[in-house]
Order: structure tokens, then sequence, then C-alpha cells
């Protein structure tokens, strides 16, 4: 093996090829400071030839019906049995939440919460309108648990004011997760995301692989096997040395082999090397110890350098899964659809939600689907992986993608500025654009401050939106799976305007914003309060605020855990009108809910569709509750940023004044990354687990769900 190496030519190759494998805007690569497993039945690779399983029939029953009076509403509910009485899955391991994340040591009773579900309406205009429910369902526990998706369809009795069951129900043995869920606005047409195994396609009839018919060369990627047994080739001792913590343990645990075994070799070879006192194959790392390494590497014995080989192949190849489109059209969902691959590029830990959206015969005639989803791309040199996100439009005319060019739909890399903790996609039917809002760990304001960005970007990356999207707020981070605070959604108004909903600590003292505000735009704060909502024509006040870093901000807390929650981790929630691009200029967010003890968060925004929004919200740890917090910890405290103490819904009109509200709701939830639909006529509908308070908490994995409705007195 060719010992010949320039450490200072190497390191700056190395340097320069991860710098342009992060896909621009700082993504960074595959590192995890957060010790979250690799992704969920990801990483492990197969070599399975074994034919993937059909979906099949499946039953849901319907029980008790409940109801609440909100004065302004009515609520309700009625108990859903899930396919078959299995239970749902709980959510994957270190999964960021806006003020939390899952924990790695959930068990399978109270330290856990439901895995994202998604629901999908259609006959909305009739007074018997139908939702879709995508969930993920499990059978067994522990390491014998086994996860498939599922799609069931419900339909609402107008006499009792619930849903009842159909019948038409499938349990998908193809997918071991079921995520967005979209259907035609007369229900001949139900669509699904299916997440699958590494190279699923190869063990199953797909109708189409558009990714590789239509993808860019990194979306083709589906693991990182080529360049990793190319620097096995190529500059073994760089690739151990500057991987230290992922490679060195065969050395460290190897039962015979010890440094000092090698150190007379080592100083004879490099006299120039400081190897210390008490030199270890742990201290012989990074890019100045390369050649040393490949030193050790060369004098191993056949037998040994073959199975060090095999631990490099097992803990450095990585493995994306494959998410697929599944398509009923006019078929019953007990058939089988059609499927299509969509993205290759879904592996680690940054899962996020996925939703999907489907518009039909558009002005231009177009027929199309889009879903947002983070995404894991590997650079083809060094086998490194890097996280950021996409947003995937698909023609549903000829199932093709458009991702690149003038006329482009969609991108498969970046939003925001670092690595992307959560992406929602939306669609504005005024412009006839998708598009996505997402939070990232990264921020091109004063990053030293640790506030990384939210951003909106659209579908049309080449014309009308930035390669990063325009941002929006700024939120706490230090990486992908820790924040405090994120966005939740857009809800369209018309061409130029959306409405965007964030989770925010706040960051600036009211007294200091206000003298901001007055001497340097000259705003009169006095009638409508000092805050950022006010802002100059041109240019958004907090950003202004926020780009010079001698104006002073709140002193934050520890982001991960503390002694006692305080009040500079308090969250608040807010509305941001923005343009029709997802820009903020000369816009600020109103702030409808702030609490000076409790952390609040998991926002919902629907439009009511006459002149109303329902706005909700949850109440989780309280300064008072003298508490510890810990963010990533269930055992530790975490379950109180997980879980609810209590949910509030209130109406706020579009000029996002609250005219109804807020009413605190016990009995009835819902998930943190969900989103209820609109039903029509004044009811937006969901679904989630009982008992989903923290007082009274059922537990993550459930067999029997609420199928919930709110109907606004504000519509007869």
């Amino acid at each position: 093996m060719d010992k010949c190496f320039n450490k200072k030519v190497l390191a700056i190759v190395l340097t320069t090829l991860l710098a342009s494998c992060s896909g621009g805007g700082g993504s960074s690569s595959d590192s995890n400071p957060a010790s979250s497993p690799d992704g969920n039945n990801a990483g492990q690779g197969s070599g399975n030839t074994t034919p993937l399983p059909d979906n099949e029939p499946g039953t849901v029953t319907v029980g008790d019906i409940e109801t609440a009076d909100l004065g302004f509403a009515k609520i309700t509910s009625r108990d859903i049995t899930l396919p078959n009485g299995q239970p749902n899955a709980k959510e994957v391991h270190g999964l960021p939440h806006y003020i939390s994340k899952t924990d790695s040591t959930q068990d399978d009773n109270l330290q856990s919460v439901p895995l994202r579900s998604y629901t999908a309406a259609c006959a909305t205009d009739t007074d018997k309108p139908r939702m879709f429910v995508s969930k993920t369902i499990s059978e067994g526990s522990g390491d014998d648990e086994i996860t498939y998706g599922t799609v069931y369809e419900l339909q609402y009795n107008p006499e009792s004011s619930s849903f009842d069951q159909t019948g038409n129900t499938t349990i998908l043995n193809q997918c071991y997760e079921s995520h967005g869920i979209a259907a035609s606005a007369d229900c001949s047409r139900v669509a699904v995301l299916c997440n699958t195994d590494y190279r699923a396609n190869e063990r199953y009839e797909v109708q189409g692989d558009l990714v590789e018919q239509y993808g860019s060369d990194w979306m083709k990627m589906e693991d990182n096997i080529s360049p990793i047994d190319a620097r096995i080739e190529r500059d073994i001792g760089l690739m151990i040395s500057t991987n230290h913590s992922q490679y060195i343990g065969y050395f460290t645990d190897h039962p015979t082999l010890k440094l000092e075994d090698f150190l007379p070799g080592l100083k004879t070879n490099f006299p120039e090397t400081d190897f210390g006192d008490s030199p270890s194959f742990k201290t012989i790392k990074g890019n100045e110890m390369q050649e040393e390494m490949t030193y050790i590497v060369d004098q191993l014995s056949e037998t040994d350098y073959n199975a060090m080989v095999e631990y490099i192949r097992e803990k450095g190849y990585k493995y994306n899964d494959q998410i697929w489109l599944m398509e009923w059209d006019n078929k019953a969902l007990s058939e089988k659809p059609a499927a299509y691959v969509v993205n290759k590029m879904h592996g680690g830990g940054h899962a996020g939600a996925q939703e999907l959206i489907y518009v039909e015969d558009d002005s231009k005639g177009r027929t199309s689907y889009a879903f947002s989803v983070t995404a894991r791309v590997f650079d083809g040199s060094y086998g490194g992986s890097h996280y950021s996100a996409g947003m995937t439009v698909i023609d549903r005319d000829n199932w093709s993608l458009n991702m690149s060019g003038s006329n482009n739909r969609g991108w498969y890399w970046l939003c925001g500025y670092g690595h992307v903790l959560n992406i929602r996609a939306f669609y504005n039917p005024d412009n006839e654009k998708y598009g996505a809002i997402c939070t990232s760990d990264g921020g091109k304001y004063n990053q030293s401050r640790g506030l990384n960005t939210i951003a909106i970007k659209m579908e049309d990356t080449s014309s009308t939106s930035s390669f990063e999207g325009s941002y929006n707020y700024l939120v706490p981070s230090d990486n992908a799976f820790f924040s405090n605070g994120g966005g939740h959604t857009v809800v369209p108004v018309d061409e130029n305007t959306n409405l965007s909903l964030i989770v925010s600590p706040k960051y600036i003292d009211d007294a200091e914003m206000n003298r901001f505000l007055q001497s340097e735009y000259g705003i009169d704060t006095s009638s409508e309060g000092p805050f950022d909502k006010q802002c100059s024509e041109n240019t958004n006040c907090f950003f202004s605020y926020m780009s010079n870093s001698s104006n002073p901000t709140i002193s934050r807390q520890g982001l991960r855990s503390g002694a006692a929650l305080d009040a500079s981790s308090l969250t608040r929630i807010g509305i941001a009108t923005v343009d029709g691009n997802g820009s903020i200029e000369g816009q600020g967010y109103k702030w409808l809910v702030e609490d000076s003890d409790c952390q609040i968060s998991d926002p919902q925004l629907i439009d009511l569709k006459n002149g109303r929004y329902l706005f909700g919200y949850a109440q989780f740890q309280c300064i008072s509750d003298n508490l510890p917090y810990n963010r990533s910890s269930a055992k530790k405290g975490a379950m109180h940023m997980l879980v609810p103490k209590a949910y509030y819904v209130m109406e706020i009109d579009a000029d996002l004044n609250i005219v109804e509200g807020p009413t605190k709701l016990t009995k009835f939830g819902w998930g943190g990354l969900d989103e209820p639909i609109f039903l029509g006529n004044g009811k937006v509908a969901w679904s989630y687990i009982k008992n989903p308070t923290y007082d009274n908490y059922g537990g993550g994995k459930q067999n029997v769900w609420q199928a919930i409705i709110y109907h606004s007195n504000s519509v007869n």
C-alpha cells in the first residue's frame, strides 16, 4: 500500500471537497452530536432478495361518540379502533419537535409519543365529506417490533356530527411507515407516501423509478459503498485518522494489537513526530497523523488487515431508504396500488414531516403531486454524508420530474442554511405555486448567538426564490436535533399573501426594540406596542436589529438541559404576513400567544374559508412546576416538553385578531408535527390518541384513537 502522502495537500483537498459537497448554505457533514441512531429501518443495508409482500385489507371499527361545547364551537369525537386492532407505532428516536426531541431511550409504555400521522379530505362540498388517514401501526415490541403503514377512510355523518367507517381500509405490508396522504376533490384518487427499504424496488414491481429517470446524480445515490471502498484502497490511513471515533475501535478493542508493538517502527520512520508521554491508538489521530496511521495499517497481518476492512465497512457503510408514492386511481384501498419511486435520499436521523399535496388540473392544465422531506446526500469521493431537505414536484400527467432548468418545479437540496430539522410543504392555489417552510440549524445572522433560520422556499428556485429561500425568523438551535422553536406551516391567503406560523422564544427586550424602532425608523410605538410587528416599509425590523452584533439580545438559558426552566426558554407563537414568494420584507410577526410561566408549542392554523381561522396551541412545562428540564432524555424530564399539559383553541380573523376563545381542551389534542384538515362548512378534522395530556396520558402507543371534528358556530 502506498505510503507517499503530502499532509498539507491532502488536508486542503479534503476540506475543499467536503465544502463543495455541503450543497451550499452551510449544510455540514454527517456528524451526530446527539448520538441518535442512524435512521429508522435504515443503515443496515440489504442483502435480502425476498419479494416484498402486497398490501392487504384491514378492518376499522368505530365506537363511542363524545361531544364538547366550547361556546363558539362544538367538538365531536369518535373512538376508532385502528386496523386489525393493532396499536400505532411510537415516534422514531431523535426526532426534533419544536421545543424538544424524542428520546433515544423510549420504552414501550409511557416514555413515547405517537409517530406522525396524516389526513386528507375530499367531497368537502357535500354534506358527507370523507377523511383518509395515513398512520403507521406496529406489531410486537422492543427488538421484535415490526411496523407497517396503513390507510383507512372515514365518512362524515351529519346526523351524529361524527365519522362513520366505510370499510375502505388497507395495511401496507410494502411500507415500514406511511406518511403524507392526498385525495382528489371527488375522492376517486388517493395517494400516500410509503417509506420502504433500501433498494426495495428491486424486490417489488413498481410502475416507475422517477428518481432514476429524472433525478440528479445526488438524488440517485442510495449508499456510500463505492466511495468508502475507494478510500480503503486509496487513503485508508487518512480515513482512520480523520474519522477516529468511528474506526479506531478496531484497534482499541482488538485482543492482541498494542501500540507499543508498533512504536519502535513509528519512531524510526517518523523521527520528527512527537508521540507524547502516553501514546496509544487513541492519540494517532487527525490529518497530521495520517502517515503514521498508514504505517500501522501496513504492518498488519493479512488476517488482521481483512478484519479491519470489514470493521470499517460495517461502521462506514450507510444506506438510504426509498420513498414511494402509492396511488389508488378509482380503486378500493384493499387493491394493489400503483407504486412509483420518488425519493432515494431518506436516511439518517433527520425525519421531520412528510406532507403530500395533490393539485388537479390547474389553470395551465397541470395535475401534480408535491411532497417535502429531509434528505441525506452522499459525497462521491469520501463517503461522507450531508443533511438538508428537498421538495419534489411530480408531474402526474406523464409521471415525470423537472428539478432543474428555467421551468423547474421543486428542488432536491437545501432550505434555509444548514441541516434541516423540520420541513412542511404547502400550496397557494391563487399563484399556483408549491413551497415549503423549514427550520434549520444554521444561521447567517450573528451565528455566534446560536440563532438559526426559519425560511420559506418556493418551487421555482431559478426565478422567484433564492437558493436558500427567504428567511422569516431565527430560532435557537445548536445542531439538527436540538432547537427551541421552529416554523410549522404556511396558510395561503391570496396570490400575493401567505400566513407563516412559528414558535419562538423572545430575543429582544421590549424596551430595547422600542428604542430601535424609534431611533432607526421613526416608528411610533406608543399605540400598538413595541415589538417587531411594526416594521419599516422596505425591510424587516427583526433582521435589521439582529444584523448588528452591537445590539443587545436576551441572555439565553442552556439549550439542552438545566436545573430548572427559566424565562429565557419560554416560547411564544406568532403569525407573519409574507408575500406570495415567502418574503417577510416590510412585515413582522404578530405574537398571538405568550405565556409568562409556561412553554407553549405545537401550533395549528386552518382556514375556515369564511374570513376566520382556527388557531390552536399546546401548553407544556412551566417555571412554576419547579422541575428540571431536559430536551433529550424522557426519563429525566423531556416528556414534559413532548406531552402537553393542555391544548387551547381560538378563532382569529384575517387581521389576526382573536375573535373567539381561547378555550382549554384536556380530552382532545393533536400531534405536534401533525396538521388538521378543512372538512368543509366550518368543520376541521384530525385524528389523535385518547388521553393526550400529561396528567392522564394514555401512552404513545394506543390501538383506539379519536377521530375529531371541530364545528365552528361561525358557519351555520
